[in-house]
């Protein structure tokens, strides 16, 4: 091989290396979709009970509603498609809390009247969330 040969071919080399790098440079990247809404009422309200049904559970360290939580888990789960789970992860966690909360007031709150609204209204919600998967 020439001397002449050697420097066209590396001056091709580095044409076609160039011009990899601009396309690599000027191709679009990879869009990732947003997240699906939290739009399924059904599934919002799974999601919901799946955490209030969650502290319930932690609070009373009670397998019986810790198999209720699992199953409106997987009822969730069997509704929506993956890329909304964390819409609905954001759900079951308010419900997470908003159940605690009432629990944590129905037991440390020093006004009788407030700890017992709360500890009703907790009830109330465990009764419909029992009720959508036990039928009422």
């Amino acid at each position: 091989m020439t001397q002449q040969t050697r420097k066209e071919r590396r001056k091709d080399t580095a044409r076609f290396t160039a011009a990899v790098f601009c396309l690599a440079l000027c191709a679009p990247l990879p869009l990732h979709a947003a997240p699906l809404p939290a739009d399924n009422p059904l599934a919002r309200q799974f999601a919901y009970c799946a955490g209030r049904l969650s502290a319930e559970a932690q609070h009373h360290d009670d397998r019986e509603i810790f198999a209720l939580k699992q199953a409106m888990q997987a009822l969730l789960d069997a509704l929506i498609p993956p890329e909304a789970t964390p819409a609905y992860e954001d759900l079951r966690i308010a419900g997470h809390v908003a159940q605690s909360t009432l629990l944590s007031v129905s037991r440390f709150s020093f006004d009788e009247e407030e700890a017992t609204r709360a500890k009703a209204l907790a009830e109330e919600k465990m009764r419909q969330c029992r009720g959508m998967l036990l039928g009422g």
